[in-house]
């Protein structure tokens, strides 16, 4: 196991997110699922410090080397910190999943981090989450 998984704990997102590690070739990856996701990580005070020494520990104990950063829309906890969702979800959620990867590269080395964004989707079969989107 050299991989983690750093996602948000809403359940709505667990098929789209194990089909993601799947296909990368991840699915016994560590995980660490938290409100968010990467959200804490973008936040300043003790959440982050708590998240980065987790994170830190697993890094260490695991020898994990690629970190994978799951975001999607219509996230609760977004929602709760911002206030509502009258803002532009992919727009801010790549933003924050850029932030938490500068993060998490410049805090611990030698790790490679990839981004993705889990889509809300409305079609003629109704609303549910799609597959993930890589965020560069």
């Amino acid at each position: 196991m050299d991989q983690l998984y750093i996602g948000c704990s809403d359940g709505r997102i667990a098929a789209s997110a194990t089909t993601l590690l799947e296909g990368v070739g991840a699915a016994d990856a560590a995980r660490v699922v938290v409100p968010g996701g990467p959200l804490q990580l973008t936040r300043p005070g003790n959440e982050r410090r708590v998240l980065l020494d987790w994170i830190g520990g697993l890094l260490e104990s695991h020898d994990i080397r690629i970190v994978y950063l799951v975001s999607h829309q219509h996230c609760l906890a977004y929602e709760r910190a911002l206030g509502g969702l009258g803002f532009d979800q992919q727009e801010l959620l790549e933003r924050d999943l850029r932030r938490a990867k500068t993060l998490l590269e410049t805090t611990f080395t030698g790790v490679e981090v990839q981004c993705y964004v889990i889509p809300w989707s409305e079609n003629g079969n109704g609303a549910a989450f799609g597959p993930a989107i890589p965020v560069d």
